[in-house]
């Protein structure tokens, strides 16, 4: 498995991607209104001929109470563009504001504030809205790539949003679910924490942070994908990593957390690999298709729209930054 960003080629022309950039007011750009948004710095860095869309919408939610719920993501129209946009890859960037469903009460300028919001919604719940919506994107004709992203850092107590609240409950959730689904995970929580990328809020990238956040999704969305293979009764993840997940027919394998696989049953094989070792960023393998227990290596081809990301037309550099 290659560990570093992958060599991109000179592509044709006839290649693109489409990314839907989902998620809250810290992708749709809060406080930054006459200035880059992470999506478009995102576009720059992909390249011409390539499309990232901002279907970011403020205060939202993942969590969904219905139709009479105003502040959940599913009720909005950018939810529906967002779907229509027959995406290659999506970028899910959700959960900031769930993180106040667990936050009672804090102390802000030495005056004791509560929580509207505190209790409201069923912590089982949260988790299979957060599957559906992980479902909702992967049913498309597309069949796009997806990309949970584990919560930046967030304090701020006048609005409800504590840090603690996202790094006990919310980002747990999502990890739980993008690892049972089998989707990659971007663990923003480790890596956009830098204070001078936030506004004086606490919450929100500044012009700054929008351009940092960008180069840290686009160094995850274009690194070479995990690699197995098949020899014999047993599947290999091929270079170094920081842990393995595997599955069959899309279901995670229960205990199987080694780098290699001892094969009982033919079926669609593929890996979730930790990429790094100082934070919790998973990417997945490409399925492959084990017909016999003594085979090698085949890997399934899926039908999709698009290419996928990986053949762009342009080189990046470690930090994700276009290099020529």
């Amino acid at each position: 498995m290659a560990t570093a960003l992958a060599a991109l080629v000179m592509a044709s022309p006839s290649f693109s991607v489409n990314v839907a950039c989902v998620g809250n007011s810290i992708t749709e750009g809060y406080g930054i209104w006459s200035e880059k948004k992470y999506p478009e710095h995102l576009q720059e860095l992909l390249g011409e001929g390539n499309t990232a869309t901002n279907f970011g919408a403020s205060s939202m939610t993942f969590a969904n109470k219905g139709a009479d719920d105003n502040m959940s993501y599913w009720n909005r129209e950018q939810f529906k563009s967002a779907l229509a946009s027959n995406p290659d890859i999506v970028i899910i960037e959700l959960g900031t504001n769930d993180s106040k469903f667990f936050t009672d009460k804090c102390i802000w300028n030495g005056t004791e504030k509560y929580n509207y919001n505190f209790g409201q919604y069923e912590k089982e719940k949260l988790y299979t809205d957060y599957e559906a919506l992980i479902d909702t994107f992967a049913h498309l004709p597309s069949a796009p790539e997806i990309f949970a992203t584990l919560q930046p850092y967030s304090n701020n107590c006048d609005w409800g949003i504590m840090d603690t609240a996202i790094v006990n409950q919310i980002n747990p959730i999502i990890k739980e679910t993008a690892t049972r689904k089998g989707v990659n995970i971007i663990d923003l929580h480790s890596l956009f924490k830098t204070p001078e990328w936030f506004l004086d809020d606490s919450v929100h990238p500044n012009a700054t942070g929008a351009q940092e956040l960008a180069k840290i999704v686009n160094k995850y969305i274009t690194m070479a994908k995990p690699v197995i293979k098949q020899n014999g009764a047993t599947l290999q993840a091929e270079g170094n990593a920081y842990g393995y997940l595997w599955y069959k027919d899309d279901k995670l394998i229960d205990g199987a957390d080694k780098p290699t696989l001892t094969l009982n049953a033919i079926g669609k094989y593929k890996a979730l690999v930790k990429v790094e070792n100082d934070n919790d960023t998973w990417l997945s393998s490409d399925e492959l298709e084990v017909t016999k227990l003594g085979g090698t290596t085949k890997i399934k081809k899926r039908t999709i729209a698009k290419p996928k990301v990986r053949k762009l037309n342009h080189k990046v550099d470690v930090k994700g930054r276009r290099a020529d």
